[in-house]
């Protein structure tokens, strides 16, 4: 080992805690996005896995409770997942009930899927302690600033967005 190494490895502290050095507000706007993205996710997956719900089955179950009736395609592309990834999903919510796939009339390669009364069920429990997450997220913020960071919110994914 060198000797710089070996100095380094000796002088070697704990790892940046989140909110400070670079993980703090003068890091990369990006990465501290990602930052919170990943706590809250973190925060909700512990909340909603005593339901026996992943956070990508909330996602699934959450455009469904919006979006009544969705092509597998189509809820992927919601949900923010590969078709694979969702379609892998759907098939655990199919199995535990809560999801039902029905053809279409008009187009026989297009396949419905709509929450069952089990899935809203568990939908509206999961989205409650998740919307729980999210009160704790936004405590000690002001309405005027929530709103100021939902609009820049949506306008960071329209302006990204790939069409």
């Amino acid at each position: 080992m060198s000797p710089a190494l070996a100095e380094q490895e000796r002088n070697r502290r704990v790892l940046t805690e989140a909110g400070e050095g670079y993980r703090g507000p003068d890091g990369h706007i990006g990465f501290l996005l990602r930052q919170a993205q990943t706590a809250v996710r973190s925060a909700i997956e512990r909340a909603i896995q005593p339901l026996g719900v992943t956070p990508a089955q909330l996602s699934l179950l959450s455009v469904l409770v919006h979006e009544g009736v969705v092509s597998s395609a189509d809820l992927a592309k919601l949900a923010m997942m590969t078709a694979q990834s969702a379609g892998g999903v759907v098939q655990n919510m199919e199995k535990a009930g809560w999801v039902a796939r029905e053809k279409a009339r008009t187009h026989g390669r297009i396949i419905w899927l709509k929450l069952t009364a089990e899935g809203r069920r568990i939908a509206a429990q999961a989205q409650k302690r998740a919307g729980e997450i999210e009160l704790e997220m936004l405590r000690g913020i002001d309405a005027a600033t929530e709103a100021t960071i939902r609009r820049w919110l949506v306008g960071c994914a329209k302006r990204f967005d790939k069409k």
